[in-house]
């Protein structure tokens, strides 16, 4: 990302003048400022994958793509908040996979690229039939009980109050 590496080069010139601390680094030795939290957490579709809904073909809505390659859950990397240049593009911003492209060992590591990950798919399925199912009734349960409601001052009655209670 070149944002972030004008970044890393500008706190480093700082830190050398004495105008900075030291930058603190993760076990790649990359700024965990930049480094320190994974593509998922700031995915804009990572409650997708929190629900259990992950999406079966390219372009086809906005479901989490763990099932079709991306590897967000395991890179440590800041494009979607940040975007490639000027805070525009990165893959999960546009629609695409995440390919790791920041993390050490790429692309080697994670190639095919396109392929569905082992133990993500397996993350996926647990999501998809225990956690995501738990999450999505309860939450529904508790928005029909306590936001889906009126309040009692607005429900229908035999005279119209506005609710203002005198407290004095």
């Amino acid at each position: 990302q070149p944002d972030n590496m004008t970044e890393t080069l500008l706190y480093l010139a700082l830190h050398l003048a004495g105008l900075a601390p030291a930058p603190e680094l993760d076990e790649a030795l990359r700024p965990k400022w930049l480094f320190g939290r994974t593509v998922r957490e700031s995915c804009n579709r990572a409650g997708f994958s929190e629900q259990g809904e992950f999406a079966t073909e390219y372009g086809s809505d906005h479901r989490c793509l763990v099932k079709l390659g991306c590897k967000g859950p395991v890179v440590k990397c800041n494009v979607p908040v940040r975007g490639w240049v000027n805070g525009v593009g990165g893959c999960p911003n546009v629609g695409g996979i995440c390919m790791a492209c920041t993390m050490p060992g790429f692309p080697d590591k994670y190639m095919p690229f396109m392929d569905e990950d082992k133990w993500g798919g397996v993350a996926a399925d647990v999501m998809k039939f225990s956690y995501g199912p738990i999450v999505r009734f309860m939450r529904r349960r508790h928005i029909k009980t306590n936001f889906d409601v009126e309040p009692e001052w607005r429900k229908r009655g035999r005279e119209l109050t506005t609710g203002y209670v005198k407290r004095w």
